[in-house]
């Protein structure tokens, strides 16, 4: 498999992390194969990217404020399996913030620190009066860079 398009320097963009939640894999997430469903990694990135979040106080914006945040896309790049009671540390970092949105990626590390799973996705923040994407406030921005 290639490097993800998102990835310029693997070494590079892998020390760029400095966020990591810890994960770990339960039955449930197996499937027949004994490894864990291709699905489950949106789940994985998703509690790992409401952690992040919080860890940079921008949760409490969200529910308590104005705006709130969608996902507008996601992908993730599948490297090695993993299975039932693995411990799984899932690195999350704002790789490029826009206007209204930012780039999140994500880095999937095993016990033995082997990449698992690479992925990347855009959140949008939108006025939840308006539904419409909103521009990051100076203090946001701030806080997205935890």
């Amino acid at each position: 498999m290639g490097k993800p398009a998102y990835i310029e320097d693997e070494k590079q963009w892998a020390e760029e992390f400095t966020f990591f939640d810890e994960i770990s894999v339960r039955f449930s997430e197996t499937d027949a194969f004994g490894h864990v469903n291709n699905t489950v990694a949106f789940i994985y990135f998703e509690q790992a990217r409401i952690r992040f979040f919080q860890h940079g106080g921008l949760m409490d914006e969200w529910v308590n404020g104005p705006y709130m945040i969608v996902t507008g896309d996601l992908q993730c790049d599948y490297i090695r399996q993993i299975t039932f009671g693995e411990t799984l540390r899932v690195g999350v970092k704002a790789a490029k913030i826009g206007r209204t949105s930012v780039d999140i990626h994500y880095m999937v590390l095993n016990e033995k620190d082997e990449l698992c799973m690479t992925g990347r996705g855009r959140i949008v923040q939108v006025d939840k009066t308006t539904g419409k994407p909103a521009a990051w406030e100076n203090h946001l921005l701030e806080k997205m860079e935890v």
